[in-house]
């Protein structure tokens, strides 16, 4: 797959995912470890290395619940357990464990399937849809410091001391972005660099606001460098579980509104990122915008959708929005800014690592009040 639709197609761009770990729990790293950082990020944004392992990451974005995109604010704001078996980017498993089971999600050969253990059901995902939600997968800290730094493969990165991460001494990197207008100020990536010398393996992410202490980490807790077996990475049917197929727009159906407009090819100075899916996994009216780590997502909603996701964003302090017609509510955290508007016709979400003002002169330019 090639790196920018690998990239792109996560709708959230880096704002997606992360954990907390535990501020200075680190023991000194065993032996020095000096790896120029500019090679260093061409290691991560390599081809995925194979590993085993155990992650944890928690957000602590403070987002308030928006209709149908719960398991977003989920991600973001609390804590996610991980079990990860990676064989390739065409052959892995990621699980995401909690108190009432696991949910498990198979790539084999191109081909995603998903396991529910509370429903005891196997599903194939048919088709592919430009974009799709974040989910845990996208927090272990391989996937996530590959996404970032393949986002941002000419920002500066400069070299930070090497850490003690899973028993392992790990090189670290600082990418700082460049873009004015994005919310994140720094991302501290410190990765594994032993064996194979064409590849990383990243072993904790940091992504930090502007100013203060990161809001998102993720670190994987326990890995092996082994191949996970044939049957780790094969989906089954257990006896008396289900199985169906279900087409990729129904998985991605909180982002899907038929009667959506069609997203502008410009907003707020930012072309639309190209983008590709199957014919039958389209999401009408959905576009993603910028470029770097500096991005946002426009999404149209339903008017109930809407107006239940004002009313939380008001709750959560968000400020109203000047509109020539309906309601608009902005809310900003330090890390990701969410807009909604209610109208008829035609109401949207948009929300990305960009600054509030970017997305309230998007919100201009689709009321038709400024230019595109």
């Amino acid at each position: 797959m090639a790196a920018q639709r690998f990239s792109r197609r996560w709708l959230l761009v880096a704002a997606g995912a992360a954990g907390l770990v535990g501020l200075g729990s680190y023991s000194p790293p065993a032996g020095a470890v000096d790896v120029d950082p500019e090679r260093l990020r061409a290691r991560i944004a390599g081809a995925p290395r194979p590993y085993v392992g155990y992650a944890e990451s928690t957000g602590r974005l403070g987002l308030p619940e928006i209709p149908r995109l719960e398991s977003v604010s989920q991600l973001l704001t609390t804590t996610t357990r991980i079990r990860a078996f990676v064989a390739g980017a065409d052959r892995w498993r990621v699980d995401q464990v909690d108190n009432s089971g696991e949910r498990d999600t198979y790539l084999v050969d191109g081909v995603e399937y998903a396991w529910d253990f509370g429903a005891q059901q196997l599903t194939r995902v048919v088709g592919r849809t430009p974009l799709r939600l974040p989910r845990a997968g996208d927090l272990a800290p391989p996937e996530l410091a590959r996404r970032i730094v393949r986002l941002a493969p000419t920002d500066p990165v400069t070299a930070l001391p090497a850490r003690r991460i899973a028993g392992r001494d790990a090189a670290g990197l600082r990418l700082t972005p460049t873009d004015p207008d994005t919310t994140v100020g720094r991302v501290d990536i410190w990765a594994d660099v032993a064996g194979d010398p064409a590849t990383a393996l990243p072993l904790r992410v940091e992504v930090s606001a502007r100013t203060g202490d990161p809001l998102l980490f993720t670190e994987l807790l326990e890995v092996s460098d082994r191949v996970p077996d044939i049957t780790e990475t094969t989906p089954t049917v257990p006896p008396g579980a289900g199985f169906v197929a279900v087409g990729a727009a129904d998985i991605s159906g909180a982002l899907r509104v038929l009667e959506a407009a069609p997203a502008p090819a410009r907003l707020a100075g930012r072309d639309r990122v190209p983008l590709t899916g199957t014919p039958d996994a389209e999401l009408p009216g959905v576009g993603l915008y910028g470029s770097g780590l500096a991005g946002f997502a426009l999404i149209p909603v339903s008017g109930d959708v809407a107006r239940q996701a004002i009313g939380g964003a008001g709750a959560a302090g968000g400020a109203a929005v000047e509109v020539p017609e309906g309601r608009a509510v902005s809310l900003s955290t330090p890390l990701l800014s969410v807009l909604v508007h209610g109208r008829r016709g035609g109401s949207v979400l948009m929300m990305g690592t960009v600054a509030p003002q970017v997305l309230e002169r998007a919100l201009g330019e689709l009321s038709g009040r400024g230019p595109r």
